[in-house]
């Protein structure tokens, strides 16, 4: 069973940790910047775009979604 991948996505403005249980408990990681990066394992594809809904819907502007892979956990 695929545990699925681990992603970086950051977007402009920020977001408080209390907004990490609305994006699937990704971890909430703000920027020096005024961004944020939302950082975790999602499960596939459908998993991504619907995070990325989320994103749209609040309209924060996307600034990258990276892909890192299969992070091993301990």
């Amino acid at each position: 069973m695929n545990a699925g991948d681990y992603y970086e996505i950051t977007v402009e403005g920020r977001l408080g940790p209390e907004w990490s249980v609305w994006f699937n408990d990704l971890e909430i990681e703000n920027g020096p910047c005024g961004f944020t990066k939302l950082n975790g394992r999602l499960a596939d594809q459908a998993a991504l775009h619907g995070i990325l809904a989320k994103v749209a819907s609040l309209g924060l502007p996307l600034l990258s979604v990276r892909r890192i892979g299969c992070v091993p956990t301990d």
